[in-house]
């Protein structure tokens, strides 16, 4: 498999990274001196101590007790009168809250202990011992974790010379200490570089073992874009790899700053985290992903969609239109319905130009190659208007409305809003009688995640199997069909536009389900027998609602007939129009 180049300088910045992760030491302030080989190492004795060699500056020593007799030393050179300061940190985990390290600082001019050591003093020396049994937590800003701090010594040294610091006791579980050490902090350039090694150090020694978890974002991505390769799903498969890298390593920063050590909550456990990890890797790669794959799909401008410059300007916003047929001849203005566009009415446009009509189609706003506002202008009412717009664009006065589904229901605001220029409705499966939006609607109006979920359910490779989800007969949904009710999809602001939807009122001043007593016009409702969006039973219902209407169900077919059974669809609205006699 040759691996794309974005793929290559993206795996290759992280082992860069990594490299720096685990390599990166400088003896400067605030740089986490670890124990040797941890877990199990020593800082040993006074013949082999951790040597400090700026310790009045802010240090973090990190060690384990393995037994009893384990002493863990570190040593620093200092001037007499200079003030020294170490306190003991234990990482606030359930089973540290008994463990309470004693320190001992050992060097010249000190007192002889009065209590014994785990240790003979070297000749001249002296020691001040220090333990505590205080319960409290503490949380550290620069870990973002929360701690028992326990012994502390802080005094100025009598002598110049060279001290050290014991650190024992009795150990309990897994007995991980810090030793913070020291009085001043610096930020000099190179110590705020290596800040998130200095973090990421500290964080992964008391938290035991977050390591692993950097490698789950990056295993996803490579996977990922082998298995895109491999399937031949995609040809961007580097634009994916990079939305999923992205998203999951920032994702999974996240979780390992959020995860701090509770004050009195047990410690997540190593496999939780990995656990929540990737499952939070995952999902950051979902939400970055529609984000990120946004302009990758949505590639084309309204004129570049359509091909032409039949556009309309309504109220600011451009409507596409198409116009077919001699212009003294009747008008048939054919409205789609949700998730559509004028593609739909490919099949039924010929038949009534057979007829003798002036047919014109539009497509709404949000879909086909109309405006796609990120505004909520998405009523009924408003596209009503705006087809009324581009009636009044072409000089049609009067005109038959043939509408889908929510096209359906445009055509009903039609006859309410302006019934003197709607001679007659032909309504295939319209939504008469719902109220508010549907339930996914609620969610779509979320911030984030609901243009997330609209990203993913507009996906065009989810086109087929909604056409078959509302289809009974599925034999119409060939490959340049998927592709023709797809195509809009690639259009600049499709995703925003379904937020916005969602987010917009459902009518308008006029209610369709509380006015459908007001719509006079002749009303020929065409169903199908299997619909599984709007039922039957709502055509028959809406029959005895409409002053003026007839219903014709087609046995066989589901939500859209004009699809499923397009010749008999067509005879019908041919010989309703007839029947109008205008």
């Amino acid at each position: 498999m040759k691996l794309p180049r974005p793929f290559i300088l993206t795996f290759t910045i992280l082992f860069a990274c990594a490299t720096a992760f685990a390599n990166a030491r400088v003896a400067r302030a605030e740089t986490p001196v670890l124990e040797t080989n941890f877990p199990g190492g020593d800082f040993g004795e006074f013949d082999n101590p951790q040597y400090i060699s700026e310790p009045w500056f802010m240090w973090f020593v990190l060690g384990e007790l393995q037994s009893p007799d384990d002493v863990d030393m570190v040593t620093f050179d200092y001037k007499a009168g200079d003030r020294f300061k170490a306190e003991m940190f234990i990482p606030a985990h359930d089973e540290l809250r008994d463990f309470s390290p004693t320190i001992a600082l050992v060097g010249p001019g000190l007192p002889q202990p009065t209590e014994p050591l785990p240790f003979a003093l070297p000749e001249g020396m002296g020691a001040v011992v220090a333990n505590s049994d205080s319960t409290f937590h503490y949380f550290d800003i620069f870990t973002q974790m929360s701690f028992f701090p326990r012994a502390k010594i802080d005094m100025p040294l009598p002598q110049t010379g060279r001290y050290f610091v014991a650190t024992y006791g009795q150990p309990i579980g897994s007995a991980r200490y810090a030793l913070d050490i020291g009085v001043m902090e610096t930020f000099a350039p190179n110590v705020l570089a290596r800040y998130p090694i200095n973090w990421w150090e500290v964080r992964d020694f008391l938290q035991w073992g977050h390591w692993p978890a950097l490698l789950v974002a990056p295993a996803l991505a490579l996977v990922a874009a082998w298995l895109i390769r491999k399937r031949g799903l995609s040809k961007r498969s580097e634009q994916i790899v990079g939305a999923l890298g992205l998203g999951g390593f920032a994702l999974t920063l996240i979780l390992i700053n959020a995860q701090q050590v509770a004050g009195h909550g047990a410690q997540i456990t190593t496999a939780l985290a990995l656990i929540g990890v990737i499952a939070l890797a995952v999902l950051g790669s979902v939400i970055w992903g529609a984000y990120l794959l946004t302009p990758l799909r949505e590639k084309l401008n309204l004129r570049e969609f359509a091909g032409d410059d039949h556009f309309a300007w309504v109220n600011g916003y451009a409507i596409h239109y198409s116009d077919h047929g001699p212009h003294d001849a009747p008008a048939a203005v054919l409205i789609h319905g949700f998730a559509a566009s004028e593609f739909t009415w490919r099949l039924l446009t010929p038949a009534l130009l057979r007829a003798g009509y002036r047919v014109i189609t539009t497509d709404q706003i949000g879909y086909g190659a109309s405006a796609r506002p990120a505004e909520p202008v998405y009523t009924t009412e408003m596209q009503a208007r705006f087809v009324l717009g581009v009636l009044d664009t072409l000089g049609v006065q009067q005109a038959h409305f043939v509408g889908h589904s929510f096209g359906g229901r445009v055509a009903m605001q039609i006859a309410l809003l302006a019934p003197e220029r709607a001679l007659s409705l032909a309504a295939l499966a319209p939504e008469a009688f719902a109220t508010e939006r549907p339930g996914i609607a609620k969610l779509v109006r979320a911030p984030i995640l609901g243009y997330v979920l609209a990203f993913y359910s507009t996906s065009p490779a989810l086109v087929r199997d909604g056409l078959k989800f509302v289809s009974r007969a599925t034999d119409w949904i060939k490959n340049d069909v998927v592709k023709g009710y797809a195509a809009p999809l690639h259009v600049r602001g499709s995703t925003l536009a379904q937020v916005w939807q969602a987010r917009s009122p459902k009518d308008g001043a006029k209610p369709v389900p509380h006015n459908l007593g007001h719509i006079t016009q002749p009303a020929l409702l065409l169903w199908g027998g299997g619909d599984k969006i709007f039922p039957a039973s709502d055509g028959e219902k809406l029959t005895h609602t409409l002053p003026n209407a007839m219903l014709h169900v087609f046995d066989g077919a589901g939500h859209v007939v004009h699809e499923e059974k397009p010749h008999e669809t067509a005879e019908a609205i041919v010989a309703f129009l007839g029947q109008t006699g205008r």
